[in-house]
């Protein structure tokens, strides 16, 4: 899947995707700091966007029909409750393949959402929920069930969602700092989608971008370098299929310690308790803030709440 057919979507998904949710708030979180609170969307992530384009552009497509197809991912959770939502508004079914090391908290909400969580024997023999979705998609027909996988690591409309959407969004909410014509993004990359379009949606409106790609500490996403970590979202264990690397500046690492006390300071400071992935993007980011200018500002994303992440 190459990010060329990103601008074939483009008259697809824009008219389909009349539904998307209001804008969630750009605020200026510390002089100098911007910060997009994606974990006001419905769901709790920046994730529904993305759901919201691939099941519509899927339906108007014909490859997911209401009512008889059923929706197959494999998902550490935010994009999960994604597709729920998407998915109930038009009375689609999910199904999730949900590694046994993501949040207990998750999925047990998934399910709340209405959400089948599949292949749980085989996750504890030690399948991976890739092999559970293929043996899933395997025996569809015994199964009775007609199945769509929405792939959100080959699926284009992934990276569409946020070049078309969030960028744009975020872009119309700068114009309340007519004064910055520079960003220091500061992100995380799983799949690299809301990395990429949110910074061709800022490219093409005029700012120029310096990105910086925050990692766990031990992880190195381009040359497949991949430790245990705590950080859910990012260095998911394959290099982001849909990472322009020519887009990334810097590259910085941060360990769970500094993760779990920005969490903390952000918390009291700010009032909302931060996901650990956007945690981690605020400690660099906090940093970088330090020497920003009326012209420059440095933005990122708070991808989700952090009550997914209590222990």
């Amino acid at each position: 899947m190459t990010l060329k057919l990103v601008d074939r979507l483009r008259p697809a998904c824009i008219p389909v995707d009349t539904q998307a949710g209001p804008a969630t708030p750009l605020r200026e979180v510390r002089p100098g700091l911007l910060v997009k609170f994606e974990c006001d969307n419905p769901g709790g992530s920046h994730k529904v966007r993305a759901a919201r384009f691939i099941v519509r552009h899927a339906i108007a497509n014909g490859n997911i029909v209401p009512g008889q197809t059923t929706v197959i991912e494999k998902t550490g959770g935010n994009f999960g409750f994604g597709l729920a939502i998407a998915c109930h508004t038009h009375g689609v079914g999910v199904e999730l393949a949900v590694g046994l090391g993501f949040s207990a908290v998750k999925r047990r909400c998934l399910e709340l959402f209405g959400v089948r969580l599949i292949g749980l024997e085989m996750l504890e023999r030690g399948a991976t929920p890739r092999e559970v979705v293929e043996w899933h998609l395997l025996h569809a027909e015994e199964r009775e069930r007609s199945y769509f996988y929405t792939d959100q690591f080959r699926n284009a409309a992934n990276v569409a969602a946020h070049e078309f959407e969030t960028g744009p969004e975020i872009t119309a909410q700068l114009k309340a700092w007519p004064q910055v014509k520079k960003l220091t993004f500061v992100a995380c990359a799983g799949t690299g989608a809301s990395l990429v379009g949110i910074t061709k949606a800022l490219q093409s409106a005029g700012y120029a971008v310096a990105v910086v790609l925050v990692e766990p500490q031990g992880c190195d996403s381009r040359n497949g370098i991949f430790t245990d970590h705590k950080l859910e979202g990012m260095a998911v264990g394959v290099t982001p299929p849909f990472l322009d690397w020519s887009l990334i500046d810097d590259i910085r690492t941060v360990s769970f310690e500094e993760v779990v006390e920005t969490r903390k300071v952000f918390a009291r400071t700010s009032g909302f308790l931060a996901g650990n992935t956007a945690a981690a993007c605020l400690y660099v980011a906090n940093a970088l803030a330090r020497g920003a200018t009326d012209d420059h500002k440095i933005l990122s994303i708070l991808y989700d709440h952090g009550l997914w992440y209590v222990r």
